[in-house]
């Protein structure tokens, strides 16, 4: 699925009937009006993605690192680190160590880290990853809540935001097995 097809859905929920059936036909040609309440829904997606990384559902990467000093510099790993998970050893154990607001300070040889990372912003071709479980009506309904925010309509917007966190706060909950602690008695 692209973005081209999250932001028909949010057209669906916002009512941009013209926008809509303008995407659906490849040989339409936008206005300057409906080409600019594109780029605002574009925007909003790539504002959404991030903020579902940063603040929801932490997109996760596993990276090898042969380094040698007890420094790991951010601008050396291959994405944007919002916060290091762990780092471990050639041996599978971890590490102890320490963040700063750019690198990381390990006791050890480090062999891989894992880490969550922000996501490159997308174009309206650009395929979209579904991680954590997301969908594109999830996505839909954030940026619906901020393109509405953008044009004025704040109260619409709350509708759409209350059911886009309400869907990950679904999404965020944990699943499997739940185990209380033993029973004690006083």
């Amino acid at each position: 699925m692209t973005v081209k097809d999250v932001v028909k859905i949010v057209c669906e929920f916002v009512g941009e009937r013209e926008i809509l059936a303008k995407l659906k036909d490849s040989e339409s040609v936008l206005d300057e009006r409906e080409q600019e309440k594109l780029d605002i829904m574009v925007n909003c997606f790539n504002l959404v993605n991030q903020e579902i990384a940063s603040d929801y559902l932490p997109y996760l990467y596993k990276e090898n690192v042969d380094h040698e000093g007890a420094i790991i510099n951010f601008s050396d790993l291959t994405k944007v680190v919002i916060n290091i998970i762990e780092i471990k050893n050639r041996f599978g154990l971890n590490l102890q160590f320490k963040n700063f607001s750019n690198y990381v300070e390990v006791v050890g040889k480090p062999k891989y880290v894992v880490y969550s990372y922000l996501p490159e912003d997308l174009n309206l071709s650009s395929d979209v990853e579904f991680l954590n479980g997301l969908s594109a009506r999830v996505f839909a309904y954030g940026i619906a809540s901020e393109f509405l925010l953008v044009e004025g309509l704040s109260e619409d917007a709350e509708i759409w935001e209350e059911r886009f966190k309400e869907s990950l706060f679904v999404l965020s909950r944990k699943r499997g097995e739940h185990r209380l602690p033993k029973r004690s008695w006083l």
